[in-house]
């Protein structure tokens, strides 16, 4: 496969990564568990994804999942089956505007990558074209 395709792809891959990971945030956005260390039993409180992009040396982009650090908050849930005494419980740090961007960040890497496909086709049926 040669560079530019290599170049491409890779951003394809980081942008559809991108995508799920924001996809499986907001789809657990609403998510509740009870707070760690309340003795409560239930599920661990889901955390939420981000996406790292390393830039590669031939050029690219590697990306790769990672949990927010500041994966939950406690909320005031007094009819939730994980309440503590307090009525507190733990749900995701997901930010839905800043879901929304990503998502329209990530949709703006994909096309540019298409687009760089696109172009490299272009070049390379012209040279073929000359050599006929």
């Amino acid at each position: 496969m040669d560079p530019v395709s290599s170049i491409a792809l890779s951003g394809l891959n980081a942008a559809s990564l991108r995508v799920q990971s924001s996809a499986s945030n907001l789809a657990n956005m609403d998510d509740q568990a009870p707070l760690p260390g309340s003795g409560v039993a239930g599920p661990k409180p889901y955390a939420p994804t981000r996406v790292s992009m390393t830039s590669l040396g031939a050029g690219g982009v590697q990306a790769q999942l990672q949990q927010d650090p500041q994966a939950y908050g406690a909320a005031y849930a007094p009819s939730s089956p994980y309440a503590d005494p307090a009525g507190m419980v733990a749900t995701p740090n997901v930010d839905m505007a800043a879901e929304a961007v990503d998502q329209v960040q990530a949709l703006a890497q994909f096309r540019a990558s298409v687009l760089m496909i696109k172009a490299q086709d272009q070049m390379q049926t012209s040279a073929l074209d000359l050599l006929r």
